[in-house]
C-alpha cells in the first residue's frame, strides 16, 4: 500500500475553525485527520499539510514513525513551530486512520 494523495478541508464547526486532513492510497482506503488551527491560521496550516503530502506520496503509510521524523528533519530542516506541528498532527491521525482500516480493525 503506497499514499497516492492528500486532500484538506476547511471549516467551522461549533464556532471553531477546523482544518480535515484526507490522505489516499493505491489501495482505495484513505483516512481522516484533524490539524488543530486558530482562525488566522487555518488557512497557513492546510497548505502546509499539502506541502508536506507531497513528500509522502509513494511512501508507506504503516511507517508513521518514519514519516514523522521524516517530516521533522528533512522538511522543516529541524526547526519545528506551532504550524508544522499542527499540520503534522492532522496527518499523523489519518496515518492511524488508515493503519485501522488497512489491518480490518476497522471500517
Amino acid at each position: 500500500m503506497k499514499i497516492t494523495g492528500m486532500k484538506t478541508y476547511l471549516g467551522s464547526f461549533a464556532n471553531r475553525s477546523r482544518a480535515l486532513v484526507k490522505v489516499e492510497t493505491d489501495e482505495g482506503i484513505h483516512g481522516w485527520g484533524e490539524a488543530y488551527t486558530q482562525l488566522d491560521r487555518d488557512r497557513n496550516i492546510a497548505q502546509l499539510a499539502l506541502d508536506i503530502g507531497r513528500y509522502l506520496v509513494g511512501r508507506d503509510p504503516f511507517n508513521i514513525k518514519h514519516t514523522t521524523q521524516m517530516v521533522y528533519n528533512d522538511f522543516a530542516g529541524r526547526r519545528g513551530s506551532m504550524d508544522l506541528y499542527c499540520a503534522l498532527s492532522g496527518i499523523e491521525q489519518a496515518l492511524w486512520d488508515i493503519v485501522g482500516r488497512g489491518s480490518g480493525l476497522r471500517s
